[in-house]
């Protein structure tokens, strides 16, 4: 019956991209019907069959953590609303890991909560074709200062994290030492935590992940600085590839126009609010709201704060209403007369390759985080 369901999601994957390709649009009629058939098997194996109220439910509960992964990235501007359905739709069809997997992680296998491996998969397969098209374009465009920016810019913060990365795993082995900690459900909750913990302390929060990995080099092995570096490395990545997308999204993927160039349907590359009394505009990147959110436990964090919206980028794209109200504030100069518009990213083929990794290969994120900490 899986491979039932792994069809199902070949046949949404082939219509999600190619509809998403040609229009920039998710049709929901090509996720929801097959999404619905996942969630009924599931109900009936899970009531009928096994007997089992969590695998019964487990097609909800998937669909459930695909919107909430997918609503954190429409939060920080990265996706649309129809990259949130086709999440939904793959984590309804496979909330565990498929039994085809070679690489499982705890939370796929004994957890409905697959929706993780489809994501960063999704990422991590289109990382390669990003950075290089980004790389050509600036190259191509002479934007040396932005090419610089991609690699240079706040470069300490993956290394940062790194720390705190590094200093959750030396707790969770001193708790197995002990044998405290034997649920893999439970360590990795543990793991999140000590992570978001010494991200709130911020400064302390670097010495204590700094110290605790002076104690695995001294206490454990001097060969653990490698796999802080490992993991520095691949965070890095990770900013790197965020920097991409965000530079992307202002050089290559959008262009400044007057308020009279803008048409109905266009997609704004910022976010355009009345705060306190004041028009005001934000680009800032993704990986800093990020950054910024993990530090202040805050997921609010990821969100502009504003007394009144005015636009936003949104795969709806502006009204005719938006557009009114920005030719009205230009005309009283509260804004200046230049505006990001840009082209809808088509996620939907990166999200299609991430499931077929998912179902062939397992998770590859899982398989970095192992390999870089030596697990």
């Amino acid at each position: 019956m899986e491979l039932l369901l792994i069809l199902l999601g070949v046949i949404m994957g082939i219509l999600t991209s190619y509809t998403d390709i040609k229009t920039g649009f998710i049709d929901d009629k090509h996720v929801f019907p097959i999404a619905g058939l996942g969630i009924l098997y599931y109900l009936y194996m899970g009531f009928f069959i096994k007997h089992n109220t969590i695998f019964a439910l487990s097609g909800i509960i998937g669909l459930g953590t695909g919107f909430l992964l997918g609503y954190f990235l429409y939060m920080m501007g990265g996706w649309a609303s129809g990259d949130i359905v086709i999440l939904m739709g793959y984590s309804a069809l496979l909330p565990y890991a498929s039994r085809y997997a070679k690489v499982i992680p705890p939370y796929a296998s004994k957890y409905p909560l697959h929706s993780l491996t489809l994501l960063l998969n999704s990422i991590l397969a289109i990382f390669p074709f990003i950075f290089i098209y980004s790389l050509a374009m600036l190259l191509k465009n002479k934007k040396m200062d932005r090419l610089k920016q991609i690699f240079t810019e706040k470069w300490f913060r993956p290394f940062e994290f790194a720390l705190w990365v590094s200093g959750a795993f030396v707790v969770l082995r001193l708790l197995q030492q002990f044998s405290i900690s034997d649920n893999p459900l439970f360590s990795f909750l543990i793991w999140v935590i000590t992570i978001a913990l010494m991200a709130k302390l911020r400064k302390v929060g670097d010495l204590i992940g700094a110290g605790l990995l002076i104690y695995d080099i001294i206490f454990n092995t001097p060969q653990v600085i490698y796999s802080y570096l490992k993991i520095a490395l691949t965070f890095y990545l990770f900013k790197t590839f965020f920097s991409l997308v965000s530079i992307m999204r202002v050089e290559v993927l959008t262009k400044k126009v007057s308020v009279n160039e803008l048409k109905e349907w266009d997609i704004l590359g910022e976010w355009i609010y009345e705060k306190d009394g004041k028009i005001q505009r934000d680009r800032e990147g993704s990986f800093d709201k990020l950054i910024r959110a993990l530090k202040t436990l805050n997921v609010n964090a990821l969100r502009v704060y504003y007394d009144k919206l005015i636009a936003y980028p949104t795969a709806e794209g502006l009204t005719k209403e938006n557009i009114e109200i920005l030719k009205r504030l230009v005309e009283e100069e509260k804004l200046e007369d230049e505006f990001l518009v840009r082209n809808a990213m088509p996620f939907a083929p990166a999200l299609f390759l991430g499931f077929l990794i998912s179902v062939l290969y397992g998770d590859l994120f899982w398989t970095l985080l192992t390999k870089t900490n030596g697990l």
